[in-house]
Parts: C-alpha cells; sequence; structure tokens
C-alpha cells in the first residue's frame, strides 16, 4: 500500500476538506486549455486539496459569490440564491472558477507525500525535466518542479524503468499513456495503489465524455487480473462500475500510441 499520509491526501481529494460540506470530489482541470504562465500551481491545475480549498474561499470573498462566509466556512444559504449550498453547487464553483487538478499534478502531489513520509526525500528534486541546455526553462523546472512535470518526465527512461510483468506491479508504480484521446493528442497517467496478485487498484484525475462539463475529476478504479500471463490491456478494467469500451479510462489505454508501466527509479 501506498504510505498513510499519500493515502490521506488521496482521500482529500476525493473528498476536498471543506469546512461545514462533505463530499465535495476535486475536479479535473489541465492548464493547456489556457496556457496560463507564471500562475500559482493551484491556478494551473497541479494544487494540493488544502490549496484548492483555500482558492476558492478567496475567489469567493473577493468577487462576492456567497459560497462561503468571512471565516471559510460553506455557507449555510446561498447569500444571493436564498437556496441550500450542497456539494455539487461547490463542485461547480470550482469547475467554473478553472479550479481542480490535472493527471501528473495529482501523481506528482501523491507520490511526494509518500516518499517523504517512506524515504524521506522530496522525489520531484531529483527528476530529470528538461535539459540544462535551455536554461530559463532548466531554471523554472528547478524553482517550480509540480508545475514543471508533465506525463512525458513520468515516461522518459532516465526517471523510470518499464515494467513488463504485471504480477510485479506495486503500489507507487504508474502507468502511463502516450498519444491517445479522440486525436491521439492527449497523454495521461494512473497511479497505482494496491496490487494483491488479484486486482490491481488505481487512481488518477481524469474527464470522461459521456459525464460532460462538471462529471469529471479525481478516481478510483481497478483491474481484475484474470490471467496473470496476458498483458494489462487483456485484464478487465472496472471504473464507475464501468468494463470493457463503456469504461473511457480502458479505451484511452487501448487507443494510446504507447501503452507502459513504470517504476521511478527512486
Amino acid at each position: 500500500m501506498l504510505s498513510p499520509k499519500s493515502q490521506q491526501l488521496i482521500h482529500d481529494y476525493l473528498n476536498l476538506p471543506f469546512s461545514g460540506i462533505s463530499g465535495v470530489r476535486c475536479p479535473y482541470f489541465n492548464n493547456a486549455r489556457l496556457h496560463q504562465r507564471g500562475q500559482l500551481r493551484v491556478l494551473i491545475g497541479k494544487g494540493t486539496p488544502k490549496e484548492i480549498v483555500e482558492e476558492a474561499k478567496v475567489i469567493s470573498t473577493q468577487y462576492h459569490a456567497g459560497i462561503f462566509d468571512k471565516t471559510g466556512n460553506c455557507c449555510i444559504h446561498n447569500e444571493h440564491t436564498g437556496t441550500p449550498v450542497t456539494n455539487e453547487n461547490i463542485r461547480k464553483f470550482l469547475i467554473d472558477n478553472n479550479l481542480g487538478v490535472d493527471c501528473s499534478g495529482f501523481v506528482s502531489q501523491v507520490l511526494r507525500v509518500h516518499f517523504k513520509e517512506t524515504k524521506k526525500i522530496d522525489f520531484v528534486k531529483k527528476l530529470y525535466i528538461i535539459s540544462p541546455k535551455n536554461i530559463l526553462r532548466w531554471l523554472i523546472s528547478k524553482l517550480r518542479p509540480i508545475e514543471s512535470i508533465s506525463v512525458n518526465t513520468y515516461a522518459n527512461n532516465v526517471n523510470t524503468t518499464v515494467i513488463t510483468d504485471i504480477t510485479q506491479i506495486e503500489p507507487g508504480d504508474l502507468i502511463a499513456m502516450l498519444e491517445t484521446g479522440p486525436q491521439n493528442k492527449r497523454n495521461h497517467i494512473l497511479l497505482i495503489t494496491n496490487n494483491d496478485g488479484r486486482t490491481i487498484n488505481y487512481v488518477h484525475s481524469r474527464a470522461w465524455s459521456s459525464e460532460g462539463n462538471c462529471g469529471h475529476g479525481v478516481a478510483e478504479g481497478k483491474i481484475i487480473i484474470s490471467n496473470p500471463d496476458k498483458n494489462i490491456l487483456e485484464q478487465e478494467w472496472i471504473e464507475k462500475d464501468c468494463a470493457g469500451d463503456k469504461n473511457e479510462t480502458y479505451v484511452e489505454a487501448k487507443n494510446a500510441r504507447l501503452l507502459e508501466i513504470r517504476r521511478l527509479k527512486i
């Protein structure tokens, strides 16, 4: 299993720690659409649950959204409409204000906590992100590593090694999908949380097309190992009670130009 603190962090992404309301799942947000540079990491899809909550409170107060009171607690009733505030209202507020986490930001934050707790190291400082030949981007990557890490960083042979035997998959391993999605332009990554030999559990931040504008976010899934001698695509992938081609995570894995199980060289 992942370390206790990293498990708690995953729980906090699945249930953002808002005061006065529970069950707010962190949405998915990918800054690639907006191309914002130099922003706080929480504004570009790389923030922690605590940072996302705090930024939501700041935005609510600044723009008089009426979602949170001055103490940071969720309002019992929206100040503008008078209707009760629900966790879906909070999720919509986050989505409308581009607050969420992307797949690599989520993985980086969880693994950072995991390795600090288990190995007493900040692993992001050990990753090769960009060549020093590009001095400006290299300096930025050193100053802001979480913001600079992408799926390609984890798929780089300098940082990770490929695992071919699915029975050897361990918590903390990654499933990297390169060039997938409808136009084969998207990269994606899953984080393995457990493997008991029968079921591989994973977690990730993703957006399924079938979920529309508000259904996306951090989610859990599992891969049932029906035949350990076959590759990972030949097992049964289940997420949101969906399997086969109804499971969009599996479809993305199947359609990826490159699908690999990766382990960090830590």
